[in-house]
C-alpha cells in the first residue's frame, strides 16, 4: 500500500522535458554541469506555471545557498544563455522573471552549425569522389578548366552526382572520353528533368526497347539475311 502511495506521489510530480539536444551540448553553449541542473531546476517550475519560482526554495532543492544561486545565474546572463525581464500581472503589478529563451536560441543555432557543417563536408566528399572517377576513367589527372566544369555542373546547373555517374559511362560506352560529351549528355537529361538514376535508366530503358522495336521492323521489310549486330549508341536528345 505505502509503494502504491509512493508510487502515485511520484507519478503526481509530473514531469521535466528535456531536449538531448541540451544534454548532449550544453558544455558547447557555455554550461556548467551546475549551470545546468540549476536550469532545470527553474525549467520544472516554469513549466507548471510558476514563472518566477522561490530562489530559496531551489537553493533548498540543491543543497546550495541563495547567494550560489544568484552567482550561477549571473554568471548565465554574462554569458547571455539567461535574461531577466519584467512582465505584466493581472492585477496590474510588474515582477522580473528568468527568460531562458536565449540559451534555447544557442542550442538550436549550435545544431544548425553542426548540420551545416556535416551537410558541407559530405558534398565536399562527394565533389572529391566525382573528380577521383573522372580521373580514372579518363586515366589521366584533370586540368585546371575541367575541374572548374565540373564544379559548375554541381554548383551552377544542379546536376546530381548521379547524372554525371551515369553520363560518364555513356561516354565510356562510347568512347569518348571528355567532360563535351557528357556535357551533352548532361544538357539532354536536364530539359528532359531526368535527373535521378532511376529516371534516367527508365529513359534509357525505353529508348532501348523503341530502337529494338524500329530495328526488328526493319529486318522484318529486309529480309533475314539484312540484320546486322546491335551495337550500343546513346542517341543524344531523344
Amino acid at each position: 500500500m505505502a509503494e502504491k502511495k509512493a508510487l502515485q506521489r511520484y507519478l503526481q510530480a509530473g514531469e521535466t522535458i528535456v531536449s538531448n539536444l541540451l544534454l548532449r551540448h550544453y558544455k558547447q553553449i557555455g554550461l556548467t554541469t551546475a549551470q545546468l541542473v540549476l536550469y532545470l531546476q527553474f525549467k520544472s517550475y516554469q513549466d507548471q506555471g510558476t514563472m518566477n519560482p522561490d530562489v530559496r526554495l531551489i537553493a533548498k532543492n540543491l543543497g546550495t545557498s541563495e547567494t550560489q544561486i544568484f552567482n550561477q545565474l549571473h554568471q548565465m546572463m554574462t554569458n547571455r544563455l539567461v535574461e531577466q525581464r519584467v512582465r505584466q500581472l493581472a492585477d496590474g503589478k510588474e515582477d522580473a522573471i528568468y527568460d531562458f529563451t536565449p540559451l534555447v536560441t544557442k542550442l538550436v543555432d549550435l545544431d544548425n552549425q553542426t548540420v551545416t557543417k556535416a551537410t558541407k563536408q559530405e558534398q565536399e566528399n562527394t565533389r572529391q569522389k566525382i573528380f577521383a572517377m573522372l580521373e580514372s576513367e579518363f586515366g589521366r589527372p584533370l586540368s585546371a578548366m575541367e575541374l572548374q566544369i565540373v564544379n559548375d555542373w554541381q554548383d551552377r546547373d544542379n546536376y546530381t552526382p548521379a547524372m554525371i555517374k551515369l553520363a560518364l559511362r555513356q561516354a565510356v560506352l562510347n568512347g569518348a572520353h571528355n567532360l563535351q560529351y557528357m556535357e551533352r549528355i548532361l544538357q539532354s537529361w536536364a530539359r528532359q528533368n531526368l535527373r535521378t538514376e532511376h529516371d534516367i535508366n527508365e529513359h534509357e530503358r525505353q529508348f532501348e526497347n523503341r530502337r529494338d522495336a524500329q530495328h526488328g521492323q526493319r529486318a522484318s521489310s529486309a529480309g533475314p539475311h539484312s540484320a546486322g549486330p546491335k551495337i550500343p549508341i546513346y542517341k543524344l536528345g531523344e
